[in-house]
């Protein structure tokens, strides 16, 4: 299936956003031009945050080298962290469409490739998932070879010499070889009477909102020698904050689960199945007197077909799950968290700290009391100098 959704920055100035999200499954807003805030980039999201809407970040960068590129991912992450529903991703986008690289010395080829890895990795390590956006030539020539993070890939198919705008297939020549697919710079959408980029996505991370939400601890009550429980992957999670709510490191979780890509993970539900007796649904150590089972909803899954397997009807699942729309489920995943018998528990036994602009592993450690030696071991941070804005440390 593939999602439609704008790109949007300042150039399209106080654009109607409610208008458009109707029209749209999901929007991309311009945040920075190197170290230059977008003007509208605020607005825009605050808007969509209010149409309800997932959304994601760009940079246009204008990084000659990996210490320039580590600035303007930082900034990047803070203005992302700062928003009441975080973006669904953040990309970096590497061209030269103004010629300033080309201006000030064109970085080498593995130098680019550098550049985008550095920033990717940083929006990882802050728990977003990150991409890569550049020109279908670019993508065979700067960045060939640059496999580590998904591509967002810009061709503007044409017939007669004209791009096909609009009239452009999902399903065109660029569909099975990126995340999103930038079709167009002459997209047309009610509301506003300019052209747009328009993008079709052909992954559901594009729909996750970072909600603020609590969510609910599915605690396993058979005993096992790992003494481990369980949790459900909510829309807007990503491993470093799930970690940090149960005061578990993310890397400890993405091993447990054997996650080869600890930043991949997919919105879900754990359905309670009528009549099950294998897991019991808790938000403390106290367990319930109503025996459930539970199922993981997976890729193709209907609750018609989920409620036969059990024999039950879709209805009294969804009424059991609190589900308004039985046509919207989602794929996703139970995470075991590793030593943790509940929330309560583990939040009493370890403490976390979200790293801040401006933050030292050292003035970290003088604060809790205790070494940036033991902080960097404890947390398998290799350069105690590299720490980033939203990162969860284990104190």
């Amino acid at each position: 299936m593939a999602y439609k959704g704008p790109d949007i920055s300042a150039w399209q100035g106080d654009i109607d956003i409610k208008t458009l999200s109707p029209q749209v499954d999901f929007f991309i807003f311009r945040c920075y031009a190197g170290s230059s805030k977008d003007k509208k980039v605020d607005r825009n999201v605050k808007l969509a945050i209010e149409c309800g809407k997932p959304y994601g970040l760009y940079i246009y960068s204008y990084a000659l080298n990996t210490a320039q590129a580590k600035e303007e991912a930082q900034r990047v992450v803070e203005l992302a962290n700062s928003y009441s529903i975080k973006p669904a991703f953040l990309c970096i986008d590497m061209e030269d469409a103004d010629g300033y690289k080309k201006k000030y010395g064109m970085p080498s080829n593995q130098t680019l490739r550098d550049i985008c890895t550095v920033e990717g990795e940083i929006f990882e390590n802050a728990g977003y998932y990150a991409m890569v956006y550049a020109s279908s030539s670019w993508w065979k020539n700067q960045l060939a070879g640059l496999t580590r993070f998904d591509k967002w890939v810009a061709h503007w198919p044409t017939s007669g010499g004209k791009q096909k705008g609009n009239a452009t297939s999902p399903d065109g020549e660029n569909a099975n070889n990126c995340g999103i697919w930038q079709f167009t710079s002459e997209g047309k959408l009610n509301g506003y009477n300019g052209n747009l980029d328009m993008n079709y996505a052909y992954k559901d991370f594009v729909l996750n909102k970072n909600g603020n939400t609590n969510p609910t601890p599915v605690v396993s009550v058979e005993t096992n020698s790992n003494n481990t429980s369980t949790y459900v992957v909510k829309s807007g999670d990503c491993l470093s904050t799930i970690g940090s709510k149960l005061g578990v490191n993310w890397k400890d979780i993405a091993s447990l689960n054997g996650i080869s890509s600890p930043y991949i993970i997919y919105v879900g539900q754990v359905l309670k199945i009528p009549g099950g007796s294998k897991q019991e649904n808790s938000s403390s150590s106290n367990t319930t007197s109503n025996t459930t089972t539970t199922y993981t909803v997976k890729s193709g899954d209907t609750l018609s077909g989920i409620a036969s397997k059990f024999g039950t009807t879709y209805q009294k699942i969804a009424a059991d799950n609190g589900i308004s729309n039985p046509n919207l489920i989602y794929p996703g995943q139970v995470l075991k968290i590793n030593g943790a018998n509940s929330i309560s528990t583990v939040q009493s036994a370890t403490k976390t700290y979200t790293v801040k602009s401006g933050d030292t592993l050292s003035g970290i450690a003088a604060k809790y009391g205790t070494t940036y030696q033991e902080l960097a071991k404890k947390n398998g941070i290799s350069n105690p100098n590299l720490i980033y804005p939203g990162q969860v440390l284990k104190i």
